[in-house]
């Protein structure tokens, strides 16, 4: 480690290595900052700089005053670079009238999906809301939806009209950074049946989604059904 400049790059591969490997398993919390500046001989903005890193790369998830864990590995798939997908309903369908019609809207105590994936607790309060999204009038999807409200605080009914991530970056100030999503096919419930305009033996697409901010918390936990007739998904896999 005889070149400083690049000492924070040496501490974030081996690192992920680790994590890779599975020496640190999935959300296992690793050793505090300055746990790691002792073992790599290096400062704790060293480290910090590493640990950007890997939060960047989607290994871990800060928790402000705990510490970091790695996430879990359904978690780090994503189906493309943040760049080249915008976020959010609203964004993907630019040009389109997009219109919402909400289903539920309370504050609540998340449920146990939504403490494993956003690293809550069971005493935490959450705004638990669903809506349907529309295309042109046209039923497209139902979200499933809950956000803590310690981190992303003020939403309104009126917000959940419109775009709810327009909300977090114009009004909060905070930056998203990712989304990960895994996708699966199931049967619809007679809610979606009836709302989405599908006949009970027709699938719907899910998509169980975790989005995190820049700083690497997670902020939101969400079930989308879709319509089986209106998801398409484009993945291009690069061979590193």
């Amino acid at each position: 480690m005889r070149d400083n400049s690049l000492k924070y790059k040496i501490i974030f591969n081996d690192l992920r290595n680790k994590i890779i490997t599975g020496y640190y398993e999935i959300n296992q919390q690793l050793p505090l900052e300055k746990e790691l500046g002792a073992f790599y001989c290096a400062s704790r903005i060293t480290v910090k700089k590493a640990m950007d890193l890997l939060v960047n790369d989607g290994l871990i998830i800060k928790r402000r005053g705990v510490g970091s864990f790695v996430k879990g590995a359904a978690s780090r798939v994503a189906s493309a670079p943040a760049a080249m997908k915008p976020f959010g309903f609203t964004a993907a369908h630019q040009g389109q009238a997009v219109s919402s019609a909400l289903i539920e809207f309370t504050v609540a105590h998340p449920q146990p999906e939504t403490i494993k994936n956003l690293y809550l607790e069971a005493t935490d309060f959450v705004y638990h809301f669903s809506r349907v999204r529309y295309i042109d009038k046209q039923p497209w999807c139902i979200e499933y939806t809950e956000i803590p409200i310690n981190i992303i605080p003020g939403i309104r009914i009126d917000n959940l009209m419109d775009s709810i991530y327009q909300y977090i970056e114009v009004e909060t100030h905070l930056r998203i950074q990712s989304q990960h999503q895994v996708i699966r096919a199931r049967r619809a419930n007679e809610l979606e049946v009836q709302t989405l305009g599908i006949a009970i033996v027709d699938p719907v697409m899910e998509i169980e989604q975790v989005t995190y901010l820049d700083n690497g918390q997670a902020f939101e936990y969400s079930i989308i059904h879709y319509r089986h007739d209106r998801y398409e998904l484009q993945n291009v896999n690069i061979n590193s």
